[in-house]
């Protein structure tokens, strides 16, 4: 009797089993696997600049941190920069307030300005050599439409795979039938800067020195982006 209940269990699961893989598509239906890449070039239009302001002293004046963001600020806004791109680098970038004994104890902070273009950034550089700001860098470049490149890029992914999918299976006197398949693997090649110098200040350089330095220029970033695909195979 157990012996017989045990056969009839194992016989409703290989039924069941068998079914469902009649009814899968992705088992039952004749398939080819291919891989689409998808990739664009782009001109950065999104600079972040990082620097810090630090208080210091002048002979027995102090320069408090107050008046180097001031004079910061006012050479900005001479050169027409928007104040709004200026913000502190991170949430604990504000200085410690310390009501100092120690009064060789100097507050700095750290900023971030974004700009539009190397032009504006060659700009920038200067006017932080004015103020004496220290550890100038690019701390990270950004596309204002980068959102729409990245679908774009996916979408050109997707088209390859169609495409060589199809050049593939008429090679031996097939179609391409319907995807079956998709699978991200995408791909982000983090662009950086290069050529990027801080001038010094203007008493320690010739004219002759300053027109043979190198024009600020950027790699482009490179957006690449991968796809898997199962395409059926129709007759």
């Amino acid at each position: 009797m157990k012996t017989s209940r045990l056969i009839l269990i194992l016989l409703v699961f290989s039924l069941s089993g068998f079914a469902q893989t009649e009814l899968n598509p992705l088992v039952s239906t004749p398939y080819i696997e291919v891989t689409g890449e998808g990739e664009m070039e782009v001109v950065p239009n999104e600079i972040f600049l990082q620097f810090t302001l630090k208080e210091r002293y002048e002979g027995k004046t102090k320069i408090n941190i107050e008046d180097l963001e001031k004079k910061l600020k006012q050479h900005l806004k001479v050169n027409k920069f928007d104040l709004s791109k200026l913000s502190l680098a991170n949430a604990d970038a504000d200085f410690v307030t310390i009501k100092r004994k120690n009064k060789d104890v100097l507050a700095s902070k750290n900023y971030l300005l974004e700009v539009g273009s190397t032009s504006e950034l060659a700009n920038v550089w200067e006017i932080l050599d004015e103020i004496d700001a220290l550890n100038a860098h690019i701390h990270r470049v950004d596309h204002s439409q980068m959102d729409d490149f990245k679908k774009e890029v996916k979408i050109k992914a997707i088209q390859d795979a169609r495409e060589k999918a199809s050049y593939l299976l008429e090679a031996v006197d097939h179609k391409l039938g319907k995807v079956l398949f998709i699978q991200e693997r995408a791909s982000f090649i983090q662009p950086y800067a290069k050529n990027i110098q801080i001038r010094g200040t203007a008493a320690m350089m010739d004219e002759s020195s300053m027109e043979s330095e190198p024009e600020i220029s950027f790699e482009k970033m490179k957006l690449n982006y991968k796809v898997f695909t199962r395409f059926a195979i129709s007759e």
